[in-house]
């Protein structure tokens, strides 16, 4: 009876909400296990992914600091902003029906601009996290950018551009945001291999906006600093739940290791305060990190080799209108050497987002050092899909989903030689 009354009260706890805030995937080694890591992570970092982790004996004590860069572009926005600014550049220095300057030029670049899907958004995070036994103390900072295209159709003569008088712009917003908080993980006594843990926040967060307008001749045009000036800081609570099973730990029969988790993250949906500029141009008064949920199962077929599935519950809201995010993450890990004071992971990994359609499979792929009590690790992920940036007057392309990090690490017990005794 407790443990079906303990099942129906997290189902409510981790409901999926309608709309959520993108996942962040923070670790090295989570991104290149394909961005798995809410049954899989271990440490001080397992505050992140899954705070119940930190309840579990084999999850080791110690200070880790990651890192990482992730940009996405979606559409052909870029590709319509190059040539609007190069269009503009040649109406104002050669004047109307010269070079670029021509009206089936203006009217192919305004179309490429004018998607709802349209955009371009990166983020970047580092943080410090430090384990003692099961509670965490964290500070990370994590920062959101995106750029969202508004085409002006309205004035779309060779004049206007001429005269500076359209005005198609790309409409800045973004959010840094520190959290400062604590985690607790911890076993119940009454359901061996069942672990609940949550974190308490503090968030610092600053909200910026600019409109950076294309139809000039330097598209620059200080730009960054005035969207890093126009910018308001507010604070707000913050509140992470997670839940994990290791399964063999109920039942000892049971192969592969394997472990459940599911983590809520921000479930108070913290709300921070928009600059003024931002309320000017219509856009709502606080930019909401709103709470999300994801599933993660890990396996361990053998002593040196996990393999874990991270799947998104909830549609999650990106800063790109039209642009949704839900990912699932496959990976596999496989640990060369193996041994406490020497260990080289290998990693590597898919991820594709399921709520944008035509979206290509990411491929991930890490590796690190581990001696002693230092670890060291690197991962990357990229898309095989391009997007094209240049157009009339050059072809170039990138990729369209790109990201990178690294983590550095003092770990001390855990680890797996209590991994083999619970095999």
């Amino acid at each position: 009876m407790k443990r079906a009354l303990f099942v129906v009260a997290m189902s409510l706890i981790f409901a999926p909400a309608r709309f959520a805030t993108e996942w962040h995937i923070l670790g090295a080694r989570a991104m290149g296990m394909g961005g798995t890591g809410v049954a899989s992570s271990e440490g001080p970092v397992g505050a992140y992914w899954n705070p119940a982790s930190l309840g579990r004996a084999e999850s080791p004590s110690g200070v880790q600091v990651p890192a990482d860069v992730h940009a996405e572009i979606t559409g052909q926005f870029l590709e319509g902003a190059n040539d609007i600014h190069d269009i503009a550049s040649d109406c104002k220095n050669l004047g109307p029906t010269n070079g670029l300057c021509q009206i089936a030029n203006i009217d192919a670049a305004l179309a490429k601009l004018n998607d709802p899907t349209n955009g371009i958004r990166a983020d970047a995070a580092v943080g410090t996290q430090i384990k003692i036994k099961r509670l965490a103390i964290f500070v990370n900072n994590m920062a959101y950018v995106s750029g969202v295209p508004k085409a002006d159709l309205t004035n779309a003569s060779m004049l206007n551009f001429k005269n500076s008088l359209n005005t198609s712009e790309l409409v800045l917003r973004g959010l840094n945001v520190t959290e400062i908080g604590a985690g607790y993980g911890h076993e119940l006594p009454w359901v061996p291999g069942l672990f609940v843990g949550g974190n308490l926040k503090m968030l610092v967060g600053k909200a910026g906006y600019y409109d950076l307008f294309l139809n000039q001749n330097s598209a620059g045009g200080g730009g960054l600093n005035k969207f890093l000036n126009n910018a308001k800081t507010s604070i707000q609570p913050g509140v992470d739940l997670g839940a994990l099973w290791d399964v063999h730990r109920t039942f000892e029969t049971v192969p592969l290791h394997p472990r459940v988790g599911i983590t809520s993250r921000n479930i108070n949906d913290p709300q921070f305060s928009n600059p003024d500029q931002a309320k000017a141009a219509g856009v709502s008064s606080y930019y909401s990190l709103h709470g999300n949920t994801r599933l993660g199962l890990a396996l361990s077929p053998l002593n040196f080799w996990n393999l874990a599935l991270d799947a998104d519950l909830t549609r999650n809201l990106t800063s790109v209108r039209g642009a949704a995010s839900q990912y699932m993450g496959v990976g596999t890990e496989i640990n060369v050497f193996n041994r406490n004071w020497l260990n080289i992971p290998l990693r590597a990994g898919l991820a594709r987002n399921m709520a944008q359609a035509g979206s290509k499979t990411s491929l991930t792929g890490g590796f690190g050092l581990n001696f002693l009590h230092f670890i060291v690790d690197a991962s990357a992920m990229v898309s095989p899909a391009t997007v094209q940036i240049k157009s009339d007057k050059e072809s170039q392309k990138i990729p369209a989903n790109i990201s990178g990090a690294v983590q550095l690490g003092m770990l001390f017990g855990g680890g797996t030689q209590e991994d083999k005794k619970a095999q």
